[in-house]
């Protein structure tokens, strides 16, 4: 699994969002924080969100990526610190078997 795999596996947009301190109602509401959104018109589902006012949407990885201006690369691996997630690289064998 790479580390967008296990992060998106574990991580719901609804944790991130109240993990970074935005207000989440019962129903999943979130007043966006992609633009000047005076009542709740961004839902947070299970897998993605999607903004109602500007259209926003994506996973939670392109949620982290979004709200603090970073790549997705490095909202994985904030998301994975942040959650403490281990990931886990391959190592990669490279050798020669002499006969």
């Amino acid at each position: 699994m790479t580390i967008f795999e296990t992060v998106k596996s574990m991580v719901t947009p609804r944790m991130a969002a109240e993990h970074f301190g935005l207000s989440v109602s019962r129903n999943g509401m979130v007043c966006c924080p992609f633009h000047d959104d005076q009542h709740p018109s961004m839902k947070l589902y299970e897998d993605h969100y999607h903004c109602f006012g500007c259209q926003a949407n994506g996973d939670v990885i392109t949620f982290t990526s979004k709200l603090f201006g970073i790549t997705p690369l490095e909202a994985a691996q904030k998301l994975a610190a942040d959650f403490g997630i281990w990931t886990r690289k391959r190592p990669i064998c490279t050798f020669v078997l002499s006969r």
